[in-house]
């Protein structure tokens, strides 16, 4: 195999690395597994670089709503806990601030309160998220 070919398959073993990076251990292992076998056997049967690099670039839609399939339930199971909740309210007074200050000039406008409420409802929503979460366990 000429080393144009191997990049080729360089580069879509490190797409594969990178897109399956955020899935579960199970998936990704199988996934990588897959992955590895299909580019080995592009190489063993000399397929030219072009052909794998299309291949990769081709299936790179597919790549990346499977991992999203694969991490949307992981994301869901999370919002039943306080830590996204805790995280996300102090960006609220952030976003206000900013959105305030980009469309009048100035800081103090109805986005700073709507940052600050939006900030007040994410902590309450960890408080629920919390008892609900202390009441199943």
């Amino acid at each position: 195999m000429n080393t144009l070919a191997r990049r080729s398959s360089r580069v879509a073993w490190r797409w594969c690395i990178a897109y399956t990076s955020v899935t579960p251990r199970p998936s990704r292992e199988r996934r990588r597994g897959e992955i590895r076998s299909h580019l080995w056997e592009s190489e063993w049967a000399a397929l030219p670089a072009r052909a794998v690099a299309l291949a990769a670039l081709r299936g790179a839609g597919h790549d990346l709503t499977w991992a999203l399939a694969r991490l949307l339930p992981q994301i869901g199971r999370s919002f039943g806990t306080p830590t996204p909740y805790v995280v996300l309210a102090p960006l609220f007074p952030i976003e206000g601030w900013i959105a305030a200050a980009l469309t009048t000039g100035t800081a103090a406008s109805i986005g700073t309160g709507v940052g600050a409420i939006g900030g007040v409802a994410m902590l309450a929503l960890a408080g629920v998220a919390w008892l609900v979460q202390r009441r199943r366990g």
